[in-house]
């Protein structure tokens, strides 16, 4: 062999050693990688905006499905005779604990234990879906924007507002906008201790006014 084929053989070698040597600098191997770092301020923030998206995102089918299914509960242990069953209330029947897994799949994510713990017995869950199980109201909401901004006091750090643009639709398909303004209070990182709304921008009375109230 001779030499110019010998150096031409060994520069093809070069390359190839030199191709693998680079690229396998390049490949950052898996525990190598940076991890991606989410601030408490921005798990907070989607805390809430998590459950301002749930509420005001309307109808939610599946809510629906199990609202009916609790009617229809409710309904057989009214009609039973008297002493048949221990009260009139589904607590503890099938359909009663779908819907608590359901709450429970939504909110407790977002929820302090003692704050998740409130939601069934007050009603505090869904309560702008109530009455779409009905097929003569059947509205319709969506959230066009929420803006969620970290308290500036120094003696409330936890505390944050929020203001969301919600459109509804009612029956006849006339749609309104409003503004709901609230505050929730982060007892933990992105769980909320305490969720209120202040202000409905005029909602309620919109809904109202459709379910003939």
């Amino acid at each position: 062999m001779g030499f110019k084929q010998i150096k031409k053989i060994g520069g093809i070698f070069f390359l190839i050693s030199s191709f693998f040597l680079f690229t396998g600098c390049s490949e950052k191997k898996p525990e190598l990688q940076e991890k991606v770092v989410i601030s408490t301020d921005d798990k907070n923030k989607e805390a809430v905006r998590a459950v301002l998206e749930s509420e005001f995102t309307v109808p939610n089918e599946e809510y629906i499905l199990l609202q009916k299914n609790i009617e229809k509960k409710m309904d057989e242990l009214m009609s039973k005779p008297p002493g048949s069953e221990i009260g009139a209330s589904p607590d503890g029947t099938p359909e009663w604990n779908a819907y608590k897994e359901f709450v429970e799949k939504t909110y407790k994510p977002y929820f302090t234990d003692n704050a998740f713990e409130k939601l069934l017995p007050t009603n505090q869950a869904f309560q702008f879906h109530l009455s779409t199980e009905l097929e003569e109201v059947r509205y319709e909401m969506k959230v066009s924007d929420i803006q969620v901004t970290k308290s500036e006091n120094s003696n409330s750090p936890k505390f944050y507002h929020f203001i969301a643009q919600v459109e509804y639709t009612n029956n006849d398909g006339k749609v309104s906008q409003h503004e709901i303004k609230g505050m929730a209070i982060l007892s933990e990182e992105g769980k909320i201790g305490t969720f209120e709304i202040r202000e409905l921008g005029g909602l309620q009375e919109k809904i109202e006014v459709d379910k003939g109230y």
